[in-house]
């Protein structure tokens, strides 16, 4: 195991450690942003791999692999980024193996698994020989606590740490102890917990608000993901938000390539430090804007001009 700047920091050094440009990297078509940034400045080619709510499927893992080997995946099993999607442990027992019958080696970003009590097996106890294991301090206990974990296969801790002096030398060795005491003294827990409640509360009035609409928002998540109805684009509906002063963010960020807009929202909701009040005026202000019909683009008033 080596210490971390963050998962960002992590998921780099393992992909540092185990690609070469011109590799094939798949994540979920949706994906964080880490992937797609990683991707472009280590010349990879990244593809992205059809989702459900759960995450990758695996018949579709396959298909891409026969379209184009991939040797590495980079996965978010837990609350996928932005989809939300939470991976079943059948699931994940599933891509374990198609990883193993094709020697594919896989990134598991578990950065909110933290948050999620009882939660399913991570993709590590399913293939530890071929899982990189990432996870972080930032999400579920405090933003700044920029400490994270990576867990390599046996035998590749040396070249992690090569990679891992490459972008620094080392990790910051105050916020690990900081890190270290908090898990020692049982403040961790104690924020973590704080936090579950929080979210738990904000998931329900979510679900309540947008009772009429489809949206993936489970009870220790840090966002949601909303679907937009028929009368709605997604970058249409981002800046007609921002208008308002409105801070959703549309899917484009997290597209892999070409892939389609799914038309749906981000919603963070892990802002805990904001009052009550604050959250439930927003979060009311998006489900007004949602009856809304758009207003047309202003190039169409250039035009009739």
């Amino acid at each position: 195991m080596v210490i971390t700047n963050g998962v960002a920091h992590g998921i780099w050094t393992a992909m540092a450690t185990v690609l070469e440009p011109g590799d094939v990297v798949g994540t979920e078509t949706l994906t964080q942003t880490a992937n797609l940034i990683n991707a472009s400045v280590m010349k990879l080619r990244h593809r992205g791999i059809a989702i459900d709510d759960q995450g990758v499927i695996p018949e579709a893992l396959e298909e891409a692999h026969r379209r184009q080997p991939i040797k590495l995946l980079s996965l978010t099993p837990c609350y996928n980024n932005p989809t939300g999607s939470l991976m079943g442990e059948e699931r994940r027992a599933e891509i374990a193996k198609i990883a193993r019958k094709y020697d594919l080696t896989i990134i598991e970003n578990d950065i909110f698994g933290p948050l999620i009590p009882n939660r399913p097996k991570p993709l590590w106890a399913f293939a530890p020989e071929r899982t990189y294991y990432v996870t972080s301090f930032t999400k579920a206990v405090m933003p700044g606590l920029r400490t994270g974990f990576l867990c390599g296969p046996p035998g590749t801790v040396s070249r992690l740490i090569s990679r891992l002096r490459a972008t620094g030398y080392m990790s910051n060795t105050w916020t690990a102890e900081v890190v270290a005491n908090w898990i020692f003294d049982g403040t961790v827990d104690k924020l973590i917990a704080w936090q579950r409640e929080q979210l738990a509360e904000r998931s329900k009035i979510l679900k309540k608000t947008f009772s009429a609409y489809q949206i993936v928002s489970h009870p220790y998540a840090l966002h949601a993901w909303l679907t937009l109805p028929e009368q709605w684009r997604s970058q249409t509906f981002f800046e007609q938000a921002r208008l308002r002063r409105l801070l959703v963010t549309p899917p484009d960020p997290f597209i892999v390539g070409r892939g389609e807009d799914p038309h749906a929202v981000r919603l963070a909701i892990g802002d805990t430090v904001r009052d009550r009040h604050d959250f439930l005026s927003g979060i009311r202000r998006i489900a007004g804007l949602l009856l809304e019909d758009p207003e047309p683009p202003p190039q169409i008033f250039q035009e009739l001009a």
